[in-house]
């Protein structure tokens, strides 16, 4: 990670490329100095804004660079997240729970480790959401004001 970070800073291409074949090394060379010529960035996260202010005819000139980018943005750090992941699908799927599907257990997961951004939700907009889906569930529970 910290080599791919070097790269996408210094512009110094490193033999740790070679183990991501989606990044294709020969045009990153080429496009990675006039990344850095046309934009000022001192990390990951600046190079990412940098990206993003771009428009989208200018952000296909910078194909691989954008993939370095999404590289770095979804490796792990460490194996911690890994790890803490399956303790909580440990936790999650348990006998009574063998039968949901693979959605549902995907979608429990993400709510099981978000779960502080999922207490900021309110629980009115979710239900006024859930009503307003179908008819009949207006008429059962009413309309949420």
């Amino acid at each position: 990670m910290k080599e791919l970070e070097e790269c996408l800073v210094t512009g110094q291409l490193k033999d740790t490329l070679k183990l991501y074949p989606e990044v294709d090394v020969t045009r990153l060379a080429v496009q990675l100095p006039m990344f850095r010529s046309s934009y000022d960035y001192c990390s990951v996260d600046q190079a990412t804004a940098a990206l993003r202010s771009c428009r989208p005819e200018v952000k296909q000139l910078f194909s691989e660079v954008e993939k370095l980018l999404r590289l770095l943005s979804v490796l792990p750090v460490s194996s911690c997240e890994a790890e803490r992941s399956f303790s909580s699908l440990r936790r999650l799927k348990t006998y009574l729970r063998s039968t949901m599907t693979q959605q549902r257990l995907n979608s429990v997961a993400v709510l099981h480790v978000h779960q502080r951004k999922l207490m900021s939700v309110s629980l009115d907009d979710i239900l006024k959401d859930f009503i307003s889906l179908n008819s009949q569930r207006m008429q059962t529970f009413g309309t949420m004001q």
